[in-house]
This record gives structure tokens, sequence and C-alpha cells, in this order.
């Protein structure tokens, strides 16, 4: 094998075009298609059609990334799970550190199956937990539950106080910010019902402050997915930065923020992605000046999930 046809700048191998030779002269057997250098053909001839084929270094490149871009400050890169629960991706990112975004039992279930160790960096999302996943969550020890509403505030509660266990908790809050994004995927505008409003999150961190079993220990915030440009997630945590400081002022120890929304891809050009995170665009100070000193006496510790 040799000659390299097609590459993009500065990305691992992952999927391209290679040249293919075979026998004693080296013969061109024509372009393969290629993951990772290894020919998908070879592949599947290996394991059959169909068949789902994952490049470990591009995933390990995405990782590496973002704990680039936001090495000035205190942070864990959660992957969403929802995104792809392949169990030998999951032990891949586990073993870089990642944390975990979860959003059913199901999916708790296949990150404790690659490393029980990692439930202390999951965060559990998500709009519809039941009373069961919350406890195999409580029992699990996770890291933070990312609360939805009052009333799933109070089934947690009772779950946690049924089996003597302090539910770490974080309210979803909705900043009420335009994500620029398709309509039917943006989720931070009052008018789309998601998370707590922002003006009514103090009242509720009050009340939840004073239940036994659970712990106030973060503000969590999801503005939508593919979004092309920072200043949404930078007006986001201008909000956020605010709230963090009311909230610090009234009595509770908030020590992380989950700033969740899906960094997109920019098809048409111009806009931010993943690429320009990887070629060191400031994205980290737009969501991290707001909650680090100067702007913030005591810094929060951002959980990054999309």
């Amino acid at each position: 094998m040799s000659r390299h046809l097609a590459t993009g700048g500065g990305r691992p191998p992952a999927f391209s075009y290679r040249e293919v030779r075979h026998g004693l002269l080296r013969r061109s057997a024509g372009c393969v298609l290629c993951c990772d250098e290894i020919p998908l053909t070879r592949l599947a001839e290996r394991f059959g059609t169909p068949l789902y084929v994952y490049s470990a270094s591009t995933i390990r490149e995405r990782m590496r990334a973002f704990q680039r871009a936001f090495r000035k400050a205190p942070h864990t890169v959660c992957y969403s799970v929802k995104a792809n629960s392949n169990l030998t991706i999951l032990r891949l990112l586990a073993g870089m550190g990642c944390g975990f975004d979860v959003v059913s039992g199901g999916e708790l279930e296949r990150v404790l199956r690659v490393d029980r160790r990692a439930a202390r960096r999951v965060v559990f999302s998500g709009v519809g937990k039941t009373k069961e996943e919350m406890q195999a969550a409580l029992k699990a020890g996770i890291l933070l539950f990312n609360v939805e509403s009052e009333s799933e505030l109070w089934v947690l509660a009772e779950c946690a106080a049924r089996l003597h266990k302090t539910a770490r908790i974080a309210l979803r809050v909705n900043p009420d910010v335009p994500a620029n994004t398709h309509p039917y995927i943006s989720t931070g505008l009052q008018k789309h019902k998601f998370g707590v409003p922002i003006g009514e999150a103090r009242t509720l961190y009050a009340k939840a402050s004073g239940t036994r079993h659970l712990k106030v220990a973060g503000v969590s915030v999801h503005i939508g997915s593919q979004i092309t440009e920072m200043e949404p997630f930078a007006a986001t945590m201008e909000r956020v930065a605010a709230l963090v400081r009311e909230l610090r002022q009234d009595g509770h120890e908030i020590e992380y923020i989950d700033a969740g929304g899906g960094l997109g891809i920019a098809y048409e050009g111009g806009g931010t992605d993943v690429s320009s995170v990887r070629a060191g665009t400031p994205a980290s100070p737009l969501l991290t000046s707001p909650i680090t000193p100067p702007n913030m006496r005591r810094p929060c510790s951002v959980r990054c999930a999309g």
C-alpha cells in the first residue's frame, strides 16, 4: 500500500482513498477506500456486510481537540452517549478520561459495562427519567443529575430518600437565547419550554437546598444542536454566570456548569465547527471567561456536552 491520495488539512488518516499495490512487482490495483489505512474491502471480506466502521484515530483527535480548547479552565468533556453507544467507542473514550452524558438507564448501563469507575463522570440529562432509572443512577454514584422541572426534582428527592442517598443536582435553566440554528433543534428560547425559566431558577434552587436528600451542585444549560456560531454560547454563559453569582450569594455551593449544545458542522463554510476548534479558534474563552477570574471570584468546573 502506498501513496495517500486524499488528505484533509491536518486531519488523521480516517477515511481516505489510497492506492493499493499487489504482487512482487507492486502493480497498482487501483484506489480503495480505507479507514485508518486499512482497506474497507478487506474488512468487508473478513466481517461481511452491512458493516459499520469507525475511526479510532479521529475519535481520539476530536477528544484531544476539545481538551486543548478548554485546557485553561477546569473542565470535563462529556460524550453524549445517544450519539453512538457502541461499547468499543465508549471504552476508548473512558480510557481517555472522558465523561458521559446519558439520557436513559440503558445508556448508563452501557457506560458502567465498559468501566464502572466512569460513573463518577456521568451526567444524567433528559426529560424522560423514570424512577427506576433514577434509582439505578443513584446506586451507581453518578456525578450529577440535570433536572428539567420541579416535578422531576421531587421524584428524584423521593428516590434518593428511599435509598438513603444524596442526589447531586443541577437545574437545567432556559436562558432565552436564540441559537441561530434550525427551529426544530433549537432549545434555548423561552417558547421552547425546555428546562426551568432562568428568572424562576433561584426560587426552585431555594426549595431544593432545603431538601435533605438533594445537594445543589451546579447549573445546566442546553441551547440546541448544529450551532455554527460561538456568539449564542457566549450570550448563554453570560446569563448563566450572572445566575451563578446570585446563587452563591444565596449560599449555594455551585461547583459545576454543564454547558450543553451541539457544535455543528459548517457545511457551507464560514461557520465554527469541530475543525476550527482543532485549529485553535478562541472558542474556550467565550465560554469560560464569564465564569473564571476576574469575572467570577471562584471559578466553576465546566462540563461540556453536546
